[in-house]
């Protein structure tokens, strides 16, 4: 090869570091979005378990259904989920629907909040 055309290739490398290195980032971004998305559906589940639970024990000492839900709401807000909706049977049981936000999304593509549902009570 003679020294010249040597010459007209350099800077390929640069070319080729920069496009993997843009891969790379775009990889680990994506990676990133479907995670937090994850995390967000495991918040979820666990805050809206919690929320029943803790609904399902403030009717058992005090059968006030506002009273009820109203509990499964503050716990679900320490939990930084909002309560969807929550529903007491006539049996007792305490069915609870809460969401979170999840905060890495790509361009606005899927959800913007997970939900999480749970049940507790007698029986």
């Amino acid at each position: 090869m003679r020294h010249r055309e040597l010459w007209d290739e350099r800077g390929s490398s640069t070319v080729l570091a920069v496009g993997l290195i843009v891969a790379m980032l775009s990889v680990t971004l994506a990676a990133s979005a479907v995670l937090s998305a994850v995390r967000s559906a495991h918040v979820a589940r666990s805050a809206a378990d919690l929320a029943a639970l803790a609904a399902a024990i403030q009717l058992q000492e005090s059968p006030d259904p506002r009273g009820a839900c109203g509990e499964a709401a503050r716990v679900a807000t320490r939990h930084d989920a909002r309560v969807l909706s929550c529903d007491v049977g006539t049996s007792g049981v305490v069915t609870v629907t809460v969401a979170t936000s999840i905060p890495l999304r790509l361009a606005g593509v899927g959800p913007d909040h997970a939900e999480g549902r749970a049940r507790a009570g007698p029986g």
